[in-house]
């Protein structure tokens, strides 16, 4: 772990890092990549500045926007207990009235649902939980570490304080999770918990270099059969893509039009990025202009 100063935070996309590298050990992992350009993933870096240039970015702005915060690297990972970064970031969204579009794996964000439910009153709050499956063996040979439960638990207090969920179907690993059970009990915990989107990532694995050899080395440790099997049939291919991926996404699609769940990536990513104002208009009580 080190820390850094920045001069900026938000990518042009309104894309924001505060940590760079990798905390958990999922086996797939984009921060990986050598496209990430992080020289050594396991030396986290730390934006500890981060809130005050946020700040500084927001007010410049004409415009009010969604932020997406941990697109690369999980901004509720262990070190945020430690730092409480994000918890600042949250509260300079708060004051400057921005929205807000969080990826995590953590329950370490219900820390923050003070911030996070204010700031749905007043704007769009979603959070996308990445989710492989509810199969304690396979979420353990794909997280390597069982986390579920933890995983359930933010899910369930998010729904009972009715903030947005996105439940991420990722990563979908050939020979692992690629079944209709698994993903049938993924869109029941999703009917369960009335999430209303699911990302289905197109129900494939990406891998590019760096994370693809780490992938594999991860995997061999955990299931070495396994792990020569898919390199036998996907050798250096940057995407693991099931042979039975037709018959998945139409099992998705039939499921989630019959319970009314959004799985349309393109709407759901249009859902995300679009900013609301939740105050403007709203009618102003007797006792707004007492004292």
């Amino acid at each position: 772990m080190h820390i850094v100063e920045v001069k900026t935070i938000l990518t042009p996309q309104n894309g924001m890092n505060i940590y760079r590298g990798v905390t958990d050990h999922c086996i797939v992992s984009p921060v990986r990549a050598k496209t990430a350009r992080v020289e050594n993933p396991e030396d986290v870096e730390v934006k500890q500045d981060a809130a005050r240039v946020l700040e500084h970015s927001l007010r410049r702005k004409r415009t009010r926007g969604m932020i997406s915060v941990g697109g690369l690297s999980d901004p509720y990972n262990p070190l945020e207990e430690k730092f409480g970064i994000m918890r600042d970031c949250l509260r300079v969204l708060d004051r400057c009235d921005f929205g807000v579009c969080i990826t995590t794996r953590y329950s370490l964000l219900l820390r923050d649902l003070d911030i996070l439910k204010e700031l749905a009153r007043k704007t769009k709050v979603v959070i996308c939980i990445p989710f492989p499956t509810v199969q304690t063996e396979q979420f353990r040979l794909i997280e390597g570490e069982l986390g579920m439960s933890d995983r359930l638990r933010l899910i369930d207090e998010l729904s009972k304080e009715k903030i947005e969920t996105v439940l991420l179907l990722d990563p979908i690993i050939p020979k692992i999770n690629d079944t209709k059970t698994s993903l049938g009990m993924l869109l029941q915990l999703a009917g369960d918990y009335h999430i209303r989107m699911v990302d289905h990532r197109d129900m494939k694995c990406q891998l590019q270099n760096g994370s693809r050899e780490y992938f594999y080395k991860e995997l061999l440790m955990r299931d070495r059969d396994l792990a020569l099997k898919l390199r036998e049939i996907y050798g250096e291919e940057n995407e693991l893509v099931p042979e039975n991926q037709k018959d998945l996404l139409a099992y998705l699609f039939d499921s989630c039009k019959a319970n009314d769940v959004i799985c349309d990536r393109k709407e759901i990513l249009t859902y995300c990025r679009k900013y609301e104002n939740k105050t403007e208009g709203e009618q102003l009580s007797i006792d707004s202009f007492i004292g």
